[in-house]
């Protein structure tokens, strides 16, 4: 953090965005495994976070982004290590965010659903306008879509705070 500060100027903006899963459940996980995703979906934004608050606190402003998913607002069974990672993500955000305010830095925490990435539900063959959508696709979001959220968010006038925010495509069907 220390170089990309000096390299840019100035950190505004962290997007705490990697993220893993083992899916099976429970009993087919091992403790391994279970730490490996900890240590990647939750470990690693409380780390960066650490290393970003000093600059963002000094200049008085800055936002930090948690990407979550869907899974941290509702479990499911087969993703016991993601959910539980999920779901703490939000508890992180939330205390982060608590200790950030005074110095004006904001820590929100985003709830995606579907993506269209090799990860989501399908990988699109081409890339498509953000506008069209066929078949399948309506199931998922571009991540250009989440993209622009973010990026609306560090570039708002007033610099609202979401504090939370869940976003979906209209058509998926694993969240109401």
């Amino acid at each position: 953090m220390n170089r990309a500060a000096a390299d840019l100027g100035r950190l505004g903006v962290l997007v705490n965005a990697a993220g893993t899963d083992v899916p099976g459940s429970a009993q087919e996980l091992s403790l391994a495994d279970w730490e490996r995703v900890v240590a990647v979906n939750l470990t690693a934004p409380f780390a960066l976070t650490k290393a970003a608050m000093p600059h963002l606190r000094s200049a008085g402003s800055g936002l930090v982004v948690n990407i979550s998913s869907v899974a941290g607002r509702r479990g499911w069974a087969g993703a016991s290590a993601y959910c539980a990672t999920k779901f703490a993500l939000t508890g992180l955000t939330q205390s982060l965010a608590a200790e950030g305010r005074e110095h004006g830095v904001r820590v929100c925490v985003l709830y995606p659903g579907a993506m269209s990435t090799s990860w989501g539900t399908f990988e699109p063959a081409q890339r498509r306008g953000r506008s069209e959508v066929a078949g399948d696709e309506r199931e998922s979001l571009d991540p250009a879509v989440v993209a622009d959220l973010i990026a609306w968010m560090a570039t708002a006038p007033g610099q609202p705070v979401l504090n939370e925010v869940t976003v979906t495509p209209l058509h998926e069907g694993g969240w109401p």
